[in-house]
């Protein structure tokens, strides 16, 4: 089962960002590179801050060991979190 990453909307995360008891995964994402548990725990971001610092630095994939799927469109990934939340 694949998760969505709520930061950028990448739908490859191999575990939930936060269990339901409410620990963190600390999976990071492959697209955007946040790592929870860690980038929100210990560096105190939110998932709208990072998103913003992602998104004003050209929402590039920040894996250096994977590579992105095929057709990866971070605008897609982005859209879909919008349209999650109606």
């Amino acid at each position: 089962m694949a998760y969505q990453c709520p930061v950028c909307g990448y739908p490859g995360l191999e575990e939930a960002p936060v269990s339901p008891e409410g620990s963190p995964s600390f999976e990071i994402c492959p697209s955007c590179g946040f790592e929870f548990g860690v980038t929100d725990g210990d560096e105190g971001f939110s998932y709208r801050q990072w998103r913003e610092q992602w998104v004003s630095k050209g929402c590039k994939w920040w894996s250096e060991h994977h590579e992105p799927p095929p057709q990866w469109d971070p605008v897609l990934q982005l859209a879909s979190l919008i349209e999650d939340r109606s």
